[in-house]
């Protein structure tokens, strides 16, 4: 795979520069996402190639149900970064895994330095359902123009995660926005809340990674290069 020019990284000195590799923005479209095979709930748009992979970090959110004492998703927040050129390498399976496992303050000086370069796509975040007027749904706003260009999803489906402790796979699909007709949320680390909980405890915020990975409106309208530096990414 050929990499294009070296991206220096604001923050850390005219050195530090990654090198003989580019940091984001590498081809995916030949990219295959690999679903568990055990389901038929999840399955990948047909001719239809990805265009972005990113790594999703941040919290998600919960609510105590008085009635059945139990944690309800209030939502997530998350930072997109830019894995696009880790794939097919050996960091790709595990990156979520590996960038969970670093001591909180690693964690910030990261995103810190990270969200200064090409490699912040954009936020995950939840907004009022725009179809409904009630409930809430995710959405994936893109880095580069502010947040102006957009996509809101629904929940098509979801599976269970081999780990209890770590949030469902899911597949959303499109209801509002022109940045995607569908995004994965795979790979998932952590981010499940404890089994019960007491009326009127706080809200709690539970850290999780994971990988989403974007499929667009048209085979043909977007492509890998053009969103990643002009539309953006993902939940």
């Amino acid at each position: 795979m050929a990499f294009p020019a070296r991206t220096p990284i604001p923050g850390l000195g005219a050195a530090a520069v990654l090198p003989m590799i580019n940091i984001a923005g590498c081809p995916i479209s030949s990219a295959v996402l690999t679903l568990p095979s055990n389901q038929t709930t999840l399955a990948v748009p047909a001719g239809v190639a990805p265009v972005a992979i990113a790594m999703g970090v941040g919290t998600q959110n919960y609510t105590c149900n008085a009635t059945s004492s139990t944690y309800v998703s209030a939502g997530a927040v998350a930072d997109l970064f830019d894995i696009s050129c880790l794939y097919n390498t050996p960091i790709f399976p595990r990156v979520q895994d590996d960038f969970y496992a670093l001591p909180q303050s690693v964690q910030t000086r990261i995103r810190a330095i990270a969200s200064r370069t090409a490699l912040m796509l954009g936020k995950h975040y939840f907004v009022t359902n725009p179809v409904t007027g009630s409930g809430i749904a995710p959405k994936f706003a893109q880095q580069a123009n502010g947040g102006a260009t957009f996509t809101v999803l629904t929940k098509k489906g979801g599976v269970k995660s081999q780990n209890v402790a770590n949030v469902d796979l899911l597949q959303l699909s499109s209801i509002a926005g022109t940045w995607a007709s569908t995004v994965f949320r795979v790979d998932t680390k952590a981010g499940q809340p404890p089994a019960t909980c007491t009326a009127g405890t706080p809200d709690i915020t539970v850290p999780y990674t994971a990988k989403y990975c974007t499929y667009p409106l048209s085979p043909f309208g977007v492509s890998s290069s053009d969103l990643l530096y002009r539309v953006l990414p993902i939940v």
